[in-house]
């Protein structure tokens, strides 16, 4: 960590001065859905692309879930591939770790990056926004991917609309190669802009941020703000914070993986309103336990995923585990209901 922190402060000296202000594109995912659709369930996964038995065991048991009670769509929810994200759309890491165990499923999934998607000089650096890049090209090739942007939005009728976030910049362990994407730069700027422009003009039921990088977390890499115990404002996750705050009160809910546990947090009092969900123990659920920010439930160190089920009355999240056989068992029910 030393070394790292050492590289961090000298490729930040060496920087180039930032790019000129930026506009993102509006970007809508279409999904195959009726316009006037009133129930959704959505199966969430995160940090599941690790390519070991644990994530063909959770691949597994989605599908046995949803084959019982349905599902209609997918999220995951960044670091779809370890150590990296594939440098061609043609790598054979698409076709093993992911057409594999979801394909099956057969639904959609709204899918965004995470550090180690967008890796650089090592592993998980989040320094590279090449690698978001080809996972979006990959998505022209296989209509199951859905990643049209880094950034999009994908709503579904009047029920729920999704938006899709790149936090990977903002919290990389190095800088990022991108002059325009380091600390304050223009990219940085322009996704909160264009955050807070579509959150504002959605009409949706229910409005869902999916972004990789955790608001609050009671696990290894904590909160927003404060990643890793790290000193550098890039580092340690401030533009991930000031990217969700633009959110508090106008979403009901963020999801996010990053840390490899499974946590439920009811609106704390710095995001009133809104509720922060965890799903990041499908590939690799090695993350303590530790923190103190009260939740409404916390497992670590079990693999896992989340089913959303949403109506225009409530939202209601579900909560599996893994035993070590690979059955799942529903841990934990939330029923979040609407702002009036």
């Amino acid at each position: 960590m030393r070394a790292l922190l050492l590289l961090s402060l000298l490729l930040a000296a060496c920087a180039p001065a930032t790019s000129p202000a930026r506009t993102l594109p509006d970007t809508v995912a279409a999904l195959p859905f009726a316009a006037d659709t009133s129930h959704l369930r959505v199966v969430v996964m995160g940090d599941q692309g690790t390519g070991t038995d644990v994530q063909w065991k959770v691949a597994a048991a989605m599908q046995t879930v949803c084959a019982r009670a349905g599902c209609d769509l997918g999220v995951a929810l960044g670091d779809n591939f370890y150590p990296a994200s594939p440098k061609e759309v043609t790598s054979s890491v698409f076709h093993d770790r992911f057409e594999v165990p979801y394909g099956p499923l057969k639904i959609p999934f709204l899918v965004v990056p995470g550090n180690h998607d967008e890796s650089w000089l090592a592993g998980g650096d989040g320094a590279d926004s090449r690698g978001a890049e080809v996972e979006v090209a990959y998505g022209k090739l296989n209509p199951q991917w859905v990643m049209p942007a880094r950034d999009y939005r994908a709503p579904v009728g009047q029920l729920v609309e999704f938006f899709a976030v790149d936090t990977a910049p903002l919290a990389a362990y190095l800088p990022p190669r991108q002059a325009d994407e380091r600390a304050g730069g223009a990219w940085e700027v322009a996704q909160r802009q264009w955050l807070s422009g579509v959150l504002a003009r959605s009409s949706a039921r229910w409005k869902l941020v999916l972004g990789h990088h955790p608001l609050f977390s009671n696990s290894v890499h904590g909160d927003a703000g404060h990643y890793d115990g790290l000193g550098l404002s890039f580092q340690r996750g401030d533009g991930v914070r000031q990217l969700y705050t633009l959110a508090c009160g106008q979403a009901n809910v963020l999801l996010s993986g990053h840390d490899h546990a499974l946590e439920v947090f009811s609106p704390q009092p710095e995001c009133p309103d809104t509720w922060t969900l965890v799903s990041g123990a499908a590939g690799n659920p090695s993350s303590p336990g530790g923190g103190a920010r009260p939740a409404a439930f916390e497992a670590y160190r079990q693999p896992g995923f989340m089913v959303l089920d949403l109506t225009p009355e409530a939202l209601t999240v579900q909560v599996y585990v893994l035993d070590n056989a690979g059955a799942a068992t529903l841990a934990h029910t939330q029923v979040i209901a609407p702002r009036p």
